[in-house]
């Protein structure tokens, strides 16, 4: 918008308005904000002040927001009026939809209200605007139409209409000599006037002649060539000094191209609404392209949403196959044609000719008139005809509310998909709160077996060396919920990878499990990438496993080795394996064999296998073990 934006704000809190006031100015280009704390003084406003649009507060002394708005209404009904208040509910927002508010906002406690505020604002003076400027245009148009060349006559008030006088202007209204209908050749009211409009037409007339006033009836003709046109016709009675009619005088004029505008522009009054229901912005792009095809009568159409990844316009909706093929020889890429000049300039590009038009565009015969209107940030519609010069000023100023209407759909899918998305990430971030606690619980427990062992053998023997080990767990216990707590808060598994030998992090594992025995064979010194402490704590786990679940009536042998078909390693045992119809399973969390277990410690190494981006398989050992398959490893070269 070039003109400030005029905004009269009313709330009761002058700290508020202050505020407001401020985040206004910095978020538009150009504002002039009235501010008061009475809802009657900003009545007394409205006239002085002209205001472009009125933000009020609902809770307020002596007027609430709504009393307000039905006392603008009755001054300004088109006055774009923001509800902005503190005290929202379901009941408020629906009685203010009813009493005919422009937009329902309710106030937070983040800047961010104050950024929506300013669209809001901005979006509803564009379109106040814009209709004000049609509404001007509509006023011109008939001022124009009243004064374009037409027909004038005399008739006497028959059904027939027998005409004695008619202008010459009938030649190019009709298509016959003013003689004909003159001589009564040709009968106005029988095959001039359209058989479906006769009796109405009829009635109009008659009417005002009955309260002595002056007529005006819309109506159709059929031209001598066929030709089905709309007609206005404004005239009145002409009377003797006695008061009996003599007959009638007026002028008709062709009104086609109004009436059709009004149809289109009803069309287009339903489509909207269709827009204000859509949350997705590719269904609103499909809505305004079937709108500008099949209710506006553009005969190609097209929605472009700017692409960041490709930097170009790229066709989401096309009116069909044929426009889709045509509208693909187009060329629209970043920095190049009428649609990016559009998207950068925030102008309208229109092209009446395209054959001798200097511009890129892929030169094609079905396509000789070009209009592109921009859609703010999101990209341009692109209307086209195979027709040169086909897009007349009323094609214009409808594609415009199109265009102004599916800017606001798309802010307002943008603002829906933001607020979707952030209770997504309140969901996901709930989910892995949970399964960080079930995390912690878990692998806390093996190190604080060790410690309570240690110190029970402290007791047993006084050996300093269980106080040592004791210590050393419980110094693993500190890391692990160090680098827990920074998984929780970071919403990672894994951090800082780096080049690390297999036999190392598998032994310093293995000295912080407790094996009741079991025996630990490192088959390979295998170098690779990982987060060690990940990877560590993945170990623990499956060794851990493999001694609560490994051989019985005898130590588990436990083998740490690499593959020789794949990029990876394996751990292994000798116990009783994994039965084939459970290795689906036992990744996932809370599944155990084992009535005192988690089920979560497989699920834990499942999830850091999948953050250093490898895979795991559970497979069967060669001595009918549990094996546990990790490929996709990065290796050391």
């Amino acid at each position: 918008m070039t003109d400030a934006i005029r905004v009269l704000h009313v709330d009761d809190e002058p700290a508020f308005l202050t505020l407001t006031s401020e985040f206004l100015a910095r978020e538009l280009e150009a504002v002039e904000v009235e501010t008061t704390t009475s809802a009657a003084d900003a009545l007394d406003r409205l006239d002085a002040f002209d205001p472009d649009c009125v933000v009020s507060d609902y809770q307020m002394p002596e007027m609430d927001g709504l009393e307000l708005l039905e006392a603008v209404r009755e001054r300004r009904e088109e006055l774009p009026f923001i509800l902005f208040t503190g005290h929202g509910s379901e009941q408020i927002a629906s009685n203010a939809i009813s009493a005919g508010v422009t937009d329902y906002l309710q106030k937070g406690s983040a800047n961010e209200q104050f950024q929506l505020l300013a669209n809001r604002v901005r979006n509803a003076v564009e379109a106040y605007r814009t209709q004000e400027a049609f509404e001007e245009s509509e006023r011109m148009f008939s001022t124009l139409i009243s004064n374009l060349p037409g027909m004038v006559y005399r008739c006497r008030n028959a059904p027939e209409w027998p005409m004695e006088f008619v202008s010459q202007g009938c030649l190019d209204l009709t298509g016959y000599q003013p003689s004909q209908l003159e001589r009564g050749d040709v009968v106005w009211g029988d095959e001039v006037l359209h058989p479906e409009d006769q009796e109405m037409a009829w009635g109009v007339v008659q009417n005002a002649i009955e309260d002595e006033e002056s007529f005006e009836v819309t109506y159709r003709i059929r031209r001598r060539d066929g030709a089905v046109r709309w007609m206005w016709e404004q005239g009145r009675g002409v009377y003797d000094e006695d008061g009996a009619l003599l007959a009638l005088e007026g002028f008709i004029t062709d009104v086609t191209e109004r009436v059709r505008y009004e149809q289109r522009l009803d069309a287009l009054n339903e489509v909207l609404g269709k827009l204000l229901e859509t949350s997705d912005r590719h269904e609103c792009a499909w809505v305004a392209v079937e709108a500008a095809s099949d209710s506006l009568e553009f005969p190609i159409a097209s929605v472009r949403l700017y692409d960041g990844e490709t930097d170009e316009l790229e066709p989401v909706a096309v009116t069909d196959a044929t426009a889709a093929d045509l509208e693909e020889r187009l060329a629209f890429p970043g920095e190049n044609g009428p649609a990016w000049d559009a998207y950068t300039t925030g102008e309208v590009q229109w092209y009446p000719d395209i054959a001798p038009e200097s511009v890129t565009i892929e030169s094609h015969a079905d396509i000789r008139s070009l209009l592109v209107l921009p859609l703010g940030r999101y990209g341009a519609l692109v209307l086209a005809s195979p027709t040169p010069d086909d897009f007349a000023e009323t094609d214009h100023n409808l594609a415009r509310i199109l265009a102004a209407n599916l800017q606001s759909a798309l802010d307002r899918a943008d603002r829906e998909r933001a607020v979707r998305e952030r209770e997504r990430e309140l969901r996901d971030q709930n989910a892995r709160l949970e399964e960080f606690t079930n995390i912690v619980s878990h692998d806390l427990r093996n190190p604080l077996a060790v410690v309570r062992g240690r110190l029970d053998l402290a007791r047993e023997t006084g050996s300093d060396e269980h106080f040592d080990r004791a210590e050393a767990s419980l110094t693993r216990i500190e890391d692990l919920v160090s680098d827990m707590l920074t998984l929780a808060k970071q919403g990672m598994v894994v951090g800082e990878t780096e080049a690390l030998y297999l036999e190392v992090v598998a032994r310093r594992a293995w000295e912080a499990v407790e094996t009741d025995g079991a025996g630990l064979t490192v088959a390979s010194d295998l170098p690779l990438v990982a987060d060690q402490g990940r990877l560590q704590q993945l170990l623990e786990n499956l060794f851990a496993n493999a001694v609560e679940h490994g051989s019985t009536g005898r130590s588990a042998a436990i083998t740490v080795g690499e593959l020789d078909d794949a990029s990876g390693f394996y751990v292994a045992d000798d116990g009783p394996g994994i039965p084939d119809e459970q290795r689906a399973q036992v990744f996932e969390p809370g599944f155990s064999t084992d009535e005192q277990g988690t089920g979560f410690g497989l699920a834990i190494v499942q999830q850091i296998a999948r953050a250093h981006g490898w895979s795991v398989a559970a497979t069967e050992a060669d001595d009918g073990g549990a094996r546990f398959e990790f490929t996709d490893v990065e290796l050391v070269e």
